[in-house]
């Protein structure tokens, strides 16, 4: 299969969408850390809820899923063809480790939030700790391939290319 040239207009809106999303699931994480403590010390009972954190985690799942069958189907345009082997294998890892990262969560987090297990929410927050200076990583690439480098890249997940 060739390389499109650019995202479709959904792989855009996904994108975006899903930023926004991961970006809530940052900001407005206290709440359901404070309740999972409770939970596991018996301060009140161990029964899962539906919250705005694993609603939106669902939801970023579910986007996720989309977002890769897209992939699969459609094709995502090529990086440049001058750009350096060893960017190209930054930007290829770091595209699959938000992939594995943005569907491993949701998983762990409902397996931690609706079964209570342990482990997946140990996961969970390790996940965390990775996400975070990935999405900066992400930001600070597409910005040097705009200002620096002077490539389309941006351009096109803004859908201006």
């Amino acid at each position: 299969m060739s390389s499109p040239t650019t995202y479709s207009k959904i792989q855009i809106i996904l994108h975006w969408f899903i930023a926004i999303l991961v970006s809530f699931q940052i900001v407005f994480n206290d709440s359901i850390e404070e309740i999972w403590r409770a939970r596991m010390t018996g301060e009140v009972p161990n029964e899962p809820s539906l919250n705005p954190h694993a609603l939106v985690g669902m939801i970023i799942l579910v986007l996720m899923g989309w977002r890769l069958w897209l992939r699969l189907k459609r094709g995502v345009p090529a990086l440049p063809e001058a750009e350096n082997a060893i960017l190209k294998f930054i930007a290829h890892a770091t595209h699959v480790l938000f992939y594995v990262l943005l569907i491993a969560m949701p998983i762990s987090g409902s397996a931690a939030w609706f079964f209570g297990v342990s482990q997946a929410a140990e996961l969970h927050t390790a996940a965390e700790v990775l996400l975070i200076p990935l999405i900066l990583l992400h930001i600070a690439a597409a910005l040097a391939q705009h200002f620096w480098f002077k490539t389309d890249v941006l351009k096109r997940m803004v859908g201006k290319a």
